[in-house]
């Protein structure tokens, strides 16, 4: 696994990748033992989250299901190999493979084996259960910490569920990080505007999403960027991960 503490890496469209960069809080900025512990925390969820290629791994259970011809239906290991041993085909490897990608594989494999090639993947059985997903909500709220995931959860509901903005907290600048794919997007959201009525839709947050609200007294910056690694850093992060900072 990659190692956690590494740089960030801020990309913007359409231009060159910045050079590697420790995001270190600044000397005069105190941080509590607790608000880096979470960090931390956050920092080992999100890079292992990141570090997920495909949704099986060895020692996992897979069930195959043939809708059209039930006795070709079998239930495969996962083998160290990362392969499995379809019906009617040679060793399949499934190594980075989403459940839906193997399916249509399976099914253009089948075409040539059978006059209806429809096939189901299901994975019953973890050889190691994932993590269950969570949130995460630091900076300058009332109650930092990681929270339980569900869908449809919202910035604004992750806010409330860490007991608000405290009295230093900057709502307009709320920086929001989101696990895609292999890397981390970073956006800037003001949630005070849509506080106070503003049309623009609200998001959505997906597993593992770190919301870190600054404190008033943080340096604007005209830059977007620096002003995301500013924020980042300020709160302890040193993710390994490559970020793309999307634009408002």
């Amino acid at each position: 696994m990659r190692p956690i503490f590494r740089s960030f890496l801020i990309a913007l469209p359409l231009a060159a990748c910045a050079g590697p960069v420790r995001y270190a809080p600044a000397p005069e900025v105190p941080i509590t033992a607790g608000s880096v512990d979470l960090a931390r925390e956050a920092s080992r969820m999100v890079e292992d989250r990141l570090n997920q290629d495909g949704d099986f791994r060895p020692g996992d259970l897979v069930r195959l299901s043939f809708p059209y011809t039930p006795q070709l239906n079998t239930d495969q290991r996962v083998q160290l190999s990362g392969s499995i041993s379809p019906p009617l085909l040679p060793p399949l490897s499934i190594r980075g493979l989403s459940t839906a990608a193997l399916q249509a594989r399976l099914k253009s494999l089948y075409r040539a084996k059978l006059a209806r090639p429809d096939v189901s993947v299901a994975l019953l059985e973890y050889n190691r259960p994932p993590p269950p997903p969570e949130i995460f909500v630091l900076g300058e709220v009332v109650k930092p910490g990681n929270f339980p995931y569900r869908d449809g959860t919202t910035p604004f509901e992750g806010l409330a569920r860490a007991g608000g903005g405290n009295r230093d907290a900057d709502l307009t600048r709320v920086v929001m990080l989101t696990p895609v794919g292999d890397r981390l997007e970073a956006r800037m959201l003001d949630l005070s505007a849509t506080l106070h009525g503003s049309t623009r839709a609200i998001d959505v947050l997906p597993p593992y999403t770190i919301l870190i609200v600054p404190p008033t007294g943080l340096a604007r910056d005209a830059d977007r960027s620096r002003q995301i690694r500013q924020i980042i850093g300020f709160n302890g992060f040193n993710i390994g991960s490559a970020i793309t900072l999307i634009q408002p």
